[in-house]
Parts: C-alpha cells; sequence; structure tokens
C-alpha cells in the first residue's frame, strides 16, 4: 500500500514566528561537549542520492499548543497518553522526537543551507537502507535563536499530550520542552499513508456477513488483495478479503450522530464509530483493535483503511475536533537520539 506525497498548504491564521519555539538540543554530537546546539538531518533513498527528508533537531516548547503554533491534527487516546506519561516519569524523559512538519522553516533555512555545504558530522545507515546524515549547526546563534513559523504535528500527539500532562501536575519538576525534528515539508514533503485496524478475536467470514446488513459487500477473488480506494475498505482474515463500501445513510446516522460533521469523510472515523462496532456486536466482543502501519499480521482479522488526503489532515490540524486517533501514519519517523551518533 503507497503512501501519497503530499501538497504543502500553510496553516489557516498563521501565528508569527516564535524564536523561543525551538531551541538548541543538548547532547547527541554536542562539540564542545555539554553545550547544546541544532542539528540539522537528512536522509537519503535506498540505493541512490535522492534526498527524501531534511530538517532541524532541537528542543520544543510545549506551550506551543496554546500559542497555535504546534498544529496537532488528531485526537489521542487517553490510556496510551497515561502509559507515555509512565514512561516519561521512568526515563526521565525520551529518546524519540517528535516529528512536525513545517512548510515554511523561515529562518532556520539558513541553519540547513549552511550545514549541507560541508561533509556531515556523522552518517550512518537507516533501517530501510538508505543513509542517513548528521550535522551539527555552526550557525551564528548567538544573538538568540532562529524564529519558528507554525508547524504541523505529524507524529507524537501521545507523547507530546503525556509530557503537557505531567509539566501541569508538576510545573517545574518536569522538563518543559521535548526533542523533536523539523522536516522541510515544503521541499522534502513527509508521506502520509492510513493506519489499519487488527481484530483478535473476531471471525472473518461471520464479519463480512455483518458487514453486508450495513454496507455493501464484494467478496475479492484468491490472491494478493487490492488496497481499497477512496471510500471502501478491505476486510481480510482466513486468506480471504471482502471489499466494504457504500455504508447505507441509516447505519452512518445511528453512529456518527453525536460526531463532529466533517468526520463522515474521514476513514478512520467511518471504521472505528460504525463498522467495527458492528462487527464486534454481531459476535459479542468488545472492539479493541490493535493498530498497525504495514500489512495486517497473518490470520488476523483486519480492516485496512484507505489513506486520508492532505486537506483532512490539514482541516484536522485547523478545526477544533481534529481527526479521530490513529487516522495517520506520517514519515518517514526521525531516529532516537542515539541513533543520530551511533
Amino acid at each position: 500500500m503507497q503512501p501519497e506525497h503530499p501538497r504543502a498548504p500553510a496553516p489557516l491564521r498563521t501565528p508569527a514566528p516564535r524564536a523561543d519555539l525551538l531551541l538548541p538540543l543538548d547532547g547527541v554530537l554536542s562539540r564542545p561537549p555539554g553545550r547544546p546546539a541544532y542539528y540539522v538531518l537528512e536522509r537519503r533513498a535506498p540505493g541512490s542520492d535522492e534526498v527524501i527528508q531534511r530538517g532541524v533537531l532541537g528542543s520544543l516548547a510545549l506551550h506551543g499548543v496554546e500559542s497555535g503554533h504546534v498544529l496537532r491534527h488528531q485526537q489521542v487516546i487517553e490510556d496510551l497518553v497515561r502509559h507515555q506519561a509512565r514512561l516519561l516519569k521512568e526515563r526521565g524523559g525520551t529518546a524519540q522526537p517528535l516529528l512536525l512538519a513545517a512548510p515554511d522553516l523561515g529562518a532556520f533555512g539558513r541553519c540547513v543551507e549552511e550545514a549541507v555545504g560541508r561533509p556531515p558530522d556523522h552518517e550512518s545507515i537507516a533501517p530501510d537502507g538508505g543513509r542517513r546524515r548528521v550535522w551539527v549547526s555552526a550557525g551564528p546563534w548567538d544573538g538568540g535563536p532562529p524564529a519558528l513559523p507554525p508547524v504541523l504535528l505529524a507524529d507524537g500527539h501521545h507523547r507530546l499530550a503525556a509530557a503537557r500532562l505531567l509539566h501541569r501536575r508538576h510545573p517545574g519538576a518536569v522538563a518543559d520542552r521535548l526533542p523533536a525534528l523539523v522536516v522541510d515539508h515544503g521541499r522534502y514533503p513527509l508521506t502520509l499513508a492510513a493506519v489499519h485496524r487488527e481484530l483478535p478475536g473476531l471471525d472473518a467470514e461471520r464479519a463480512a456477513v455483518a458487514a453486508a446488513r450495513v454496507a455493501r459487500v464484494d467478496e475479492h477473488p484468491a490472491g494478493p488483495f487490492p488496497p481499497p480506494g477512496p471510500g471502501a475498505f478491505l476486510l481480510t482474515g482466513g486468506g480471504r478479503g471482502w471489499s466494504v463500501s457504500e455504508i447505507t445513510p441509516a447505519a452512518m446516522a445511528a453512529r456518527m450522530r453525536f460526531q463532529p460533521p466533517e468526520w463522515v469523510e474521514l476513514p478512520a472515523a467511518v471504521s472505528d464509530r460504525v463498522l467495527i462496532p458492528a462487527l464486534c456486536e454481531d459476535q459479542g466482543v468488545a472492539p479493541a483493535p490493535r493498530y498497525t502501519i504495514g500489512d495486517p499480521a497473518p490470520g488476523t482479522t483486519a480492516l485496512v483503511l484507505p489513506p486520508p488526503t492532505w486537506d483532512q489532515v490539514w482541516a484536522g490540524a485547523a478545526g477544533g475536533s481534529g481527526m479521530p486517533p490513529k487516522s495517520t501514519a506520517l514519515g518517514p519517523p526521525p531516529p532516537p537520539l542515539a541513533g543520530c551518533s551511533a
């Protein structure tokens, strides 16, 4: 299932850039050791010199959410936020940077251009076989950090929510910043794919029969199943696959009446609020989906979603409701901080 490559429209009602949004980060490849610095990260495609990602690694302010500079596009699952909060407390922070997309890097553009014009300070192989290069920024930031325009939070919604929760409960005792990679989304756009739902304990054939009561269901011939197109889903399990589409207006109205109106167009909302409850209720199984961005595990009943669009992502960031949790898989993700120097 191929991820969609995006357009990069600017957020609506753009606040002015802030100089305190992204500050230098401690550690990684600091020279001299212990001195905070910005880092430029670059990723190249496997087997070629094509640059697929460039960005600046720094320390992101949690208050960027309140000021409108960090735009979250999807909601969170409270259990996962509490889990992330426990990890943050136990580990004293996180080594996994947030991923943010900047349609415009603003003054940080100079930081990137200066770095990539010289040999990298560190180079390694990414898990996909591509090359990853890191530079310590030598920019003249003694007069103050560069100002950063608003950015889209692409990955890390639960980590950010957990950090903000801990900071509210223990101000001064918990850091008010997280490591973050801000990518140049305008020149090297992120990929956009769907997050699929595995449904353990659900019989696939019975699920297809139940789905036919509220939607059009067409079984696919044996073999690799085509990915679902807009407005459709792929139900798989037991080596069989069914296309699920044209959900009845009655089913949509009954199960979506208390949701934001724009959610009727969002695959994750329709799957989580309409299809999955209907299939699980039919078999007396509590809905407990597992989330995957790859192919569902063999032998597991799953609902494969079509990818959302970038218009939907930006609308979720600009609106007050956001998209449902686990609506998008944006990438490629940044490496852990240790992966930048090891």
